[in-house]
């Protein structure tokens, strides 16, 4: 972790992300509509010629199945301590053969469709919004066209052994799309050198690398195709899910895409990192709302793992072996995603003289069957920062809960009272519901603004935010434990929850490196402590660099190892997003962590 005074020197390049432009329907052909699969099936005694048996290939899907299915020998022996099981390696990437693959690239790439320069390399390897050391920098970042331009940049990668980084919105929060450094690399000689020495490393520090970042977000914004009466709808990866709900909205369609994390977060992350957000209590996360994923697999194979059907009882749903894979496995370059009903919807919230009575309150809700599309927790600190910051209501300053209801105008009545009855029992007081669309854009606004509440709230600090997530009826232990924990080590860190989940995020603020000291022990013991109440270390962020070290105390390391195994067979060469997730078996020999 970089050093707070080092760091707070370090100019500041990233704006606050705002909604991407509206893009307009595509009208292209999907990519595999030539293929007979998934274009339907071919009616008997009509089999197209190209397609008479031919001599078994194996396929890297085949693969996959197999090395799960039948490489149980080999994974018994490599929990044995990890003998028998060879660290994973691969060939890393030299400065000749980075040069010759970026000169075959600018052979058929349109030249504004590459940057090497140092904003871009800089604004692709390095954010403001993650609290983690820059690792390195890539050596160049990549706008593809379309499907085409992915599977070609994939296949120069895997032929000069060029790490691979899938970029969309930019707002992840663990590292996710940072490129590595090289111990063999001469730019990565200084930070290198500090590191050894136990000194920060400064974004100043790095030099070009020698990953190219796939940014999808310039030319693959595209909503393909809105399947209005099968609820769903096709789009590419650098499509945002607030531009997504804005193009539906005007186009009349009463539809909305549910999942809503963080303002500026697109398709290809949120697929990427498994996210969720304040709708998940009632509609589920993106595993819960992506029917299936065209996939680019590190041999520049395209895939598409199912068809638009609701449900399909055809093998294991291989799309989910891509959620929250974080692009190690391959990179999505398409989606088609479940689409909810618009239900009539007004908010409410109640204060509470502590955050324990908070917490109980919500779990109160969600097992009382309270029909909620969002219950959200906002500690008296939160609610102090969304105060100061104005342009709302101004609230009780004390731990709160915020209030979707949606459903028909019975349904919201009914439990509107029965949430009255539940805050009460729980010491809530002042409960106050919308009774028209502008006072419940007035109330909404106040959970709306907390994030950039919290990061404003202490003047010259940095926000280091994280988040955990426990079973509901752990939940209260969690958050009071995590509330207590904050206080004692004299930290300002506001707690924000998706409580009908379990999930909360700690903003935790610092100003200098022993206060820095503190919130590193803070995130360590919140993890600790999800993990003992049978939670996640991340019920929404992600693991990237910054929680890949927790994930083996969670999973166990049987589970890892047959990720490792996955991570080995459909990406041989570890070209996709190398470092991320996959905790190491060992060193990995020649890049620096």
């Amino acid at each position: 972790m970089a050093s707070y005074s080092a760091l707070r020197s370090a100019p500041r390049l990233l704006r606050r992300p705002v909604p991407s432009s509206i893009r307009q329907l595509s009208t292209r052909p999907h990519p595999l509509s030539s293929r007979i699969t998934p274009s339907g099936p071919v009616p008997a005694g009509r089999t197209p010629p190209r397609l008479a048996p031919k001599v078994q290939r194996w396929s890297t899907l085949t693969a996959i199945l197999l090395a799960t299915l039948t490489g149980s020998a080999t994974y018994i022996v490599g929990l044995q301590s990890g003998k028998g099981a060879p660290p994973l390696s691969f060939k890393e990437p030299t400065q000749a053969n980075f040069d010759s693959a970026v000169k075959e690239l600018e052979s058929w790439i349109p030249q504004d469709c590459l940057a090497q320069d140092r904003d871009s390399l800089v604004s692709h390897g390095h954010s403001d919004w993650a609290a983690h050391d820059p690792k390195g920098l890539p050596g160049a970042v990549i706008y593809p066209r379309n499907t085409e331009d992915v599977v070609r940049i994939v296949k120069l990668a895997a032929k000069y052994s060029i790490p691979l980084i899938p970029y969309s919105g930019g707002t992840s929060l663990e590292g996710h799309t940072g490129a590595l450094g090289y111990l063999g690399n001469p730019n990565d000689e200084v930070a290198n050198k500090k590191r050894s020495e136990g000194i920060a490393v400064l974004v100043e520090d790095l030099k070009p690398g020698l990953a190219w970042t796939i940014d999808f977000s310039e030319n693959m914004g595209e909503i393909v195709k809105i399947n209005a009466d099968d609820l769903d709808v096709i789009v590419q990866p650098g499509v945002g899910y607030e531009a997504l709900n804005l193009t539906l909205k005007e186009q009349g369609i009463p539809l909305f895409f549910p999942v809503d994390p963080a303002p500026g977060a697109q398709i290809g992350g949120m697929i990427g990192t498994g996210a969720s957000g304040t709708n998940a209590v009632r509609y589920g996360t993106m595993r819960e709302n992506v029917l299936n994923l065209t996939v680019v697999l590190a041999n520049g194979e395209v895939i598409k793992t199912r068809q638009r059907a609701k449900k399909s009882s055809v093998g294991p749903d291989l799309g989910k072996l891509f959620i929250g894979a974080e692009g190690t496995l391959g990179i999505v370059v398409e989606a088609t995603l479940k689409l909810a009903p618009k239900l009539p919807s007004t908010v409410a919230v109640s204060s509470f003289p502590d955050i324990q009575a908070a917490a109980d309150a919500a779990r109160d809700l969600v097992t009382g069957g309270i029909g909620l599309a969002c219950i959200e927790l906002l500690d008296d600190v939160m609610v102090k920062a969304i105060n100061k910051k104005g342009g709302g209501i101004t609230w009780d300053e004390k731990p709160s809960l915020f209030l979707k209801f949606s459903g028909t105008e019975g349904q919201i009545k009914s439990d509107i009272e029965r949430t009255r009855t539940i805050t009460k029992k729980n010491q809530g007081s002042g409960f106050t519901f919308a009774k028209n669309e502008k006072e419940a854009d007035d109330i909404w606004y106040s959970r709306k603004v907390a994030l950039w509440s919290a990061i404003d709230y202490v003047p010259g600090s940095r926000c280091w935010v994280t988040d955990v997530c426990v079973p509901m009826s752990n939940f209260p232990t969690l958050v009071a434990e995590t509330r207590a924990d904050i206080e004692k080590e004299g930290i300002v860190g506001p707690v924000l929850g998706h409580a009908g989940d379990g999930n909360f995020h700690a903003l935790l603020l610092f100003k200098n490196d022993e206060e820095q000291k503190k919130v590193d022990g803070l995130v360590h013991r919140m993890v600790e402590r999800a993990q003992r109440l049978d939670g996640t270390c991340t019920g929404e962020h992600g693991v990237g660099f910054g929680k890949r070290d927790y994930i083996e105390a969670e999973l166990g390391a049987g589970t890892i190892e047959l990720l490792r195994q996955i991570k080995n067979v459909v990406d041989p060469q570890n070209i996709m997003n190398p470092g991320k997730l996959i905790p190491e078996r060992g060193s990995c020999a020649g890049h620096s962590h």
